[in-house]
């Protein structure tokens, strides 16, 4: 079962520090992508090797970045995005918000509400215990 969660930066660190604070509940602990990944400030190609780094190293990803999942680019384009391509590569387990502008409280509710609600609730099947994507 995966226990820790790699938070990108963009979906902000008190959403991490609030996962955090009810970690004894749930279990999961939270990874600010800056505390793992610094460099991620600096200009850099592509999202590919962190994904691969966090998967390797049995995180999720909590993310807000929609090229990460490239489902838009696959609909309209027939693409597939160099980032979804390391996600299924790498067998990453992925949450993402559909919407970059959900407010902070919306983005927790995902996490406290079904169907996300069994990450943090106790259940006999945990999402986290879930199979990465496919091909």
């Amino acid at each position: 079962m995966i226990r820790d969660l790699y938070v990108e930066n963009s979906v902000g660190r008190a959403l991490t520090d609030t996962i955090n604070r009810f970690t004894p509940n749930h279990g999961v602990i939270a990874h600010f992508q800056h505390d793992i990944h610094p460099e991620m400030q600096r200009p850099q190609k592509g999202d590919e090797w962190w994904i691969a780094d966090i998967t390797a190293r049995g995180m999720a990803i909590l993310t807000q970045d929609a090229a990460i999942l490239g489902i838009r680019q696959r609909a309209q384009q027939g693409i597939t995005t160099t980032e979804r391509q390391a996600v299924v590569e790498n067998a990453a387990h992925v949450f993402a918000f559909g919407d970059a502008k959900y407010s902070q409280w919306q983005k927790l509710r995902c996490f406290v509400l079904p169907p996300m609600g069994a990450f943090v609730v106790a259940d006999s099947r945990p999402i986290m215990n879930q199979p990465g994507p496919s091909a």
